[in-house]
């Protein structure tokens, strides 16, 4: 399997954190990775054979191109045969200068980009299932962005653009009335901009930052005891910790720590 990051060029790199690579092939057999909330919307381009989504009693495969909204849910994702795909990750605020709808409409979902821009996007699919380098579908999908770049209100994008950044800072320990006293909004107020222009209520937002804190912090657990590390992380107790750090992953705490060594895609 072929994994790689790419980053955007200038004018995007506002909007989005970088472009993510997988190859895999037929002769490799099944890869399955489970994916975890990261608090990031995606678009994902297939240029070989799509992805699988394992659910308990069936398996789906992913359209050519879909658009993942912010989940607070685990998929299990399989490649099965030659599989290649791009992934566009978007800053929390970045999204929503490229598409025309309020984003919690995908909160714990895919769409199709097809049912967003029609016919456009067949063109934009043969064009990169055709192209010969990875350069050249960057450049058809970096066009394309550009060509759907629609900015926000800069008072509601730079609201967005704080409210992350503190909420970061503070590794998801800040409440939601502390994050609308340091951005002058009412707590009302910031619910809508953040479901509308981000895809997640504050609250919900909060609570992946704080679990990708955890997931971090997971590298320098040593010797620290679980209870404690939960204590650190703003939990209440540790059973509120275990209950939701699964809710998440599908794991407990100490079963994701016995999958070995991981890496956290912490946004910034």
């Amino acid at each position: 399997m072929h994994f790689q990051f790419i980053r955007p060029s200038k004018f995007l790199s506002q909007y989005i954190k970088h472009y993510w690579i997988l190859e895999a092939e037929h002769s490799e057999g099944e890869i399955c990775e489970r994916v975890i909330p990261t608090g990031n919307i995606e678009w994902m381009f297939h240029f070989k054979k799509p992805f699988a989504i394992k659910g308990v009693n069936q398996m789906t495969y992913q359209p050519r191109s879909f658009v993942s909204g912010v989940n607070s849910n685990f998929i299990d994702v399989s490649t099965r045969g030659d599989s290649g795909a791009i992934a566009v990750t978007f800053y929390p605020h970045g999204a929503s200068n490229f598409l025309r709808f309020p984003l919690s409409e995908i909160e714990n979902t895919s769409i199709n980009l097809e049912n967003i821009f029609h016919e456009k996007i067949t063109e934009i699919e043969e064009r990169i299932s055709m192209s010969n380098s990875h350069t050249e579908r960057i450049a058809i999908i970096e066009k394309f962005l550009v060509d759907c770049f629609k900015p926000v209100k800069e008072n509601d994008l730079s609201i967005i653009k704080r409210g992350v950044e503190l909420i970061n800072q503070s590794v998801g320990q800040i409440n939601v009335t502390e994050l609308s006293g340091e951005l002058l909004q009412t707590n009302k107020s910031l619910e809508r901009k953040f479901s509308v222009f981000l895809g997640k209520t504050p609250k919900q937002f909060i609570r992946i930052v704080r679990f990708q804190g955890v997931i971090q912090s997971f590298s320098n657990l040593k010797n620290k005891h679980l209870t404690r590390l939960a204590y650190e992380n703003g939990y209440f107790d540790q059973a509120h910790f275990v209950k939701d750090f699964k809710s998440l992953s599908g794991y407990t705490p100490k079963e994701f720590l016995a999958l070995g060594a991981c890496h956290s895609d912490y946004f910034e």
